[in-house]
């Protein structure tokens, strides 16, 4: 499958950066958004990403509300970076009904951009595999 020049950033790559839990994929993701901070990658995500951060940052890690509040800004602030919310919700219920998949990756793989090929996910989550009619790569595929 040809790989797209546009990418989709989904939560985790976020989360790695927003918690640093592990120092390997702090690194690679930090690298991601500062190559879509200098201009070097072009990168979009959308509404539900920020949704899901939300939900993982509060009831997963506990971090006030405050944090979550600045973590938000913060990602919509990154230069670079651009929110586009276009989904076939047709489509994501398919994907949900015919693979075992989140309901939130169905809709991200639905995304036109990604659906129609113009885009790759980078994530951690190989679930997004399991559809195969979508590209993803990690991020220390990306840049190395």
């Amino acid at each position: 499958m040809k790989e797209s020049k546009l990418y989709f950033i989904d939560a985790n790559i976020f989360l790695r950066v927003l918690v640093e839990e592990d120092k390997k994929t702090f690194k690679e993701c930090f690298r991601i958004l500062k190559a879509i901070k200098e201009g070097k990658i072009k990168a979009f995500t959308a509404s539900l990403i920020l949704a899901e951060i939300n939900w993982v940052l509060g009831g997963f890690y506990n971090f006030p509300k405050g944090e979550i509040t600045t973590a938000l800004k913060s990602i919509l602030s990154l230069k670079g970076l651009k929110v586009i919310d276009k989904y076939n919700f047709y489509s994501a219920i398919s994907l949900y009904d015919n693979f075992s998949i989140k309901f939130i990756d169905a809709l991200i793989a639905s995304h036109y951009l990604v659906h129609d090929k113009k885009a790759t996910i980078i994530s951690y989550d190989k679930n997004f595999d399991k559809i195969g009619a979508v590209a993803r790569k990690e991020p220390n595929g990306i840049l190395y």
